[in-house]
């Protein structure tokens, strides 16, 4: 885990294997100063760490998704390196999931050397099996194939890249931190229905054919369409692709267990804790943690280093005394990091709304040629046979298909778990090496 070492002692005739921590993220330390004096320091903090990971004796360059993090790195490289700055970026064919745009505006802005790449659905869904063999587990989240296009782009020029993981999870810069917040706030007026009555409001917001598909998915995302503790409000919400009950449906044979034992862990860890850094404190733990491997895991498999800058470990201290007001203010997640790089990244690049790194896969999973991935799902000699009910299945491929319910995750999830079988346990390798679409193969 990060912050352990590991140590083998061989000097007796049984040797010693001990695992110990060094570093562990602080507790907030409550600190009163004025606005201006955090912001100054984090400006100031945030350039020392981004120039320590300047140093290199081999190319360098940097990730740009157009996005407050790497816009905010990419400025503060081409103010303290010498010679020109590369920039990479990633996008879609399907524009309103592309950040390729924003990229291209900061880059012309700043002056980098900025060079894309754009992925499509045939060339995504036929480099997936390599990847999986790649990352030795099923892919979780569909951004790793777009992040390994990039770092293939990159690795053509440079040999290091910085990226800008890490900020979300120490300033509070995911949505769901202001969701959860505004769901617990209505919450408690809420409450003034009878128990009764919400659990009837919430079953027929679940099954009415009145809504639509997307209004249904946001109000299930709310207090109106949720239960009303953590588990429900936050974790199911926006955490996992699979509740205790949907495992429950689908792997009839297996004991359901729930996906969120380490996140609960490091939560009740910390009951003093007001909500938000108890929430910043688990996610560290647990979400960054899969963020990390998923970025060193396909960057590693074209042979490129990535620097993660926002994650030394004295920015994450600071951040730890950072208050919350600072952090989430008035709905505006990183208030502190944005107003601390006003001025070096334009103004409608800080405050755009958040994308986080998108992928058209919902699109994709409704293209009539996704037919080839669903009968892939179903092959009767594949690992999901030997598990999961395969009318309960066609049902869930059915409702995505329909329309009637945004299933797009728990598909993703199951269509990488089937690859991953193949590729490691039924002897299939060989068959789904070079892809998945019956068209164009992958070149990596």
């Amino acid at each position: 885990m990060p912050g352990h070492h590991l140590t083998l002692d061989i000097s007796t005739p049984s040797p010693q294997l001990q695992i110990r921590q060094y570093w562990e993220i602080p507790d907030p330390q409550p600190e009163t100063r004025g606005d201006s004096s955090w912001i100054s320091e984090c400006r100031e903090r945030l350039e020392q760490t981004v120039c320590m990971r300047l140093m290199s004796d081999v190319p360098l360059g940097m990730f740009l998704s157009g996005g407050v993090d790497s816009s905010a790195i990419a400025a503060l490289m081409k103010r303290n390196f010498e010679g020109p700055v590369k920039t990479f970026a990633v996008g879609y064919q399907e524009t309103e999931f592309s950040e390729l745009s924003y990229a291209r505006h900061v880059s012309k802005t700043l002056g980098t050397e900025h060079t894309e790449v754009v992925v499509g659905m045939e060339g995504f869904f036929n480099a997936l099996p390599r990847l999986i063999w790649h990352e030795d587990e099923p892919i979780a989240w569909p951004s790793s194939v777009s992040l390994y296009f990039v770092s293939k782009l990159a690795r053509e020029h440079v040999t290091v890249v910085l990226t800008g993981e890490g900020s979300d999870e120490m300033f509070g810069g995911y949505a769901r931190y202001r969701f959860y917040a505004m769901n617990q706030r209505w919450l408690r007026v809420y409450r003034l229905l009878p128990g009764a009555v919400r659990t009837a409001i919430r079953n027929r917001v679940a099954s009415t054919p009145l809504l639509s598909s997307t209004l249904r998915r946001k109000l299930q995302h709310t207090f109106v369409g949720r239960g009303e503790d953590l588990e429900s409000l936050y974790l199911d919400n926006f955490y996992s692709a699979f509740s205790a009950a949907q495992q429950r449906a689908l792997f009839q044979n297996l004991p359901a267990a729930s996906p969120y034992a380490a996140f609960r862990n490091y939560w009740d860890s910390k009951p003093d804790l007001d909500a938000l850094p108890r929430l910043l404190f688990a996610d560290q733990k647990t979400y960054l943690i899969e963020l990390l491997m998923k970025q060193d895991q396909m960057s590693m498999a074209t042979s490129i280093e990535s620097r993660v800058p926002f994650l030394d470990h004295e920015f994450v201290e600071f951040s730890t005394r950072v208050p919350q007001h600072m952090k989430l203010r008035n709905g505006e997640g990183k208030y502190i990091v944005k107003k601390a790089i006003e001025g070096l990244v334009p103004h409608e690049i800080i405050y755009r709304k958040k994308m986080g790194f998108p992928t058209p896969l919902r699109q994709w999973l409704r293209d009539p040629r996704a037919g080839q991935l669903f009968q892939l799902m179903r092959a009767r000699d594949g690992l999901l046979a030997s598990y999961m009910d395969p009318a309960a299945l066609d049902n869930l491929l059915h409702l995505q298909l329909s329309g009637r319910e945004d299933a797009t995750d728990r598909i993703w999830r199951l269509l990488t778990l089937q690859l991953w079988g193949d590729i490691f346990l039924t002897g299939k390798r060989e068959e789904r090496w070079d892809g998945l679409m019956a068209t164009t193969r992958p070149v990596l």
